[in-house]
């Protein structure tokens, strides 16, 4: 009876959702809807659920307890700022170019480049990578908390997809999630049931890109906060695997940058 006390407790403990320590450098911070993006300085870039968001600051170097949820954002338990950087380097996907911002997905949050007084404001003179790209970026953070672009380097020319979290409104055969920085309007497959979804939901849609540039639904969950992260009641999809194009442009937890004051 004792032995099977004991394996039933480490049957609980191996089904638990765990925690773990981890270290990182803040990329964005959403105060309204309590997300904070966290680099780790080698590529990955992690959407956290933080109570802590409304004090946290770009390019604060932070410790964190926290736990993976079901759609792959993470629920901090506890976060303490350990310092200050005045670099991060991540990885994400190109979805927007112009000539001095570029706007990238980078683990489901949404991040804007400034890239330089200097760059060509045309199409034609602007040789930097183009909407669907994967890059390595090395940035500056300014005094107003703005990221300004040192290095850009493409990864993949053709990367399979990426993420955005935001607002969602429904439409026909489509959706379209808002967030603070771009609208994206993503294609919907028949098979995805959006019965349990509404206008105005805080969600974290995934998707995949096709060759002519248009956005494909792979995953949708709601996002408004930890609780319904962790749901297991999503729409239907044939993606399980988690953000697409985020593991190859940004999502998970850690520390970079060189050290401030």
């Amino acid at each position: 009876m004792k032995r099977l006390a004991v394996l039933l407790i480490v049957a609980a403990a191996l089904l638990a959702p765990s925690a773990a320590l981890a270290s990182g450098v803040v990329l964005k911070v959403q105060k309204a809807a309590h997300l904070v993006a966290v680099t780790n300085g080698k590529a990955k870039v992690s959407l956290v659920h933080s109570a802590a968001a409304s004090r946290l600051k770009v390019g604060e170097r932070v410790a964190m307890k926290a736990r993976t949820l079901r759609n792959g954002t993470l629920a901090a338990s506890s976060m303490r700022v350990l310092g200050r950087t005045h670099k991060v380097h991540f990885r994400g996907l190109v979805l927007k170019r112009s000539g001095t911002r570029l706007t990238l997905s980078a683990g489901g949050a949404i991040i804007s480049l400034h890239r330089g007084a200097g760059r060509h404001t045309s199409s034609a003179g602007d040789t930097g990578p183009t909407p669907g790209t994967t890059v390595d970026v090395t940035a500056t953070v300014t005094s107003s908390d703005e990221l300004d672009e040192d290095s850009v380097s493409t990864v993949s020319a053709a990367t399979p997809g990426g993420a955005i979290e935001g607002t969602l409104t429904l439409g026909t055969g489509k959706i379209t999630v808002v967030s603070d920085q771009m609208a994206l309007v993503i294609n919907v497959p028949s098979t995805f049931d959006l019965s349990k979804f509404a206008n105005g939901d805080e969600v974290l849609a995934k998707f995949s890109q096709g060759a002519d540039g248009t956005l494909t639904l792979t995953d949708l969950s709601g996002d408004d906060n930890a609780q319904q992260a962790n749901s297991d009641d999503d729409g239907d999809n044939s993606d399980n695997n988690g953000d697409n194009g985020d593991n190859n442009g940004g999502g998970g937890g850690g520390g970079g940058g060189d050290e401030g004051d």
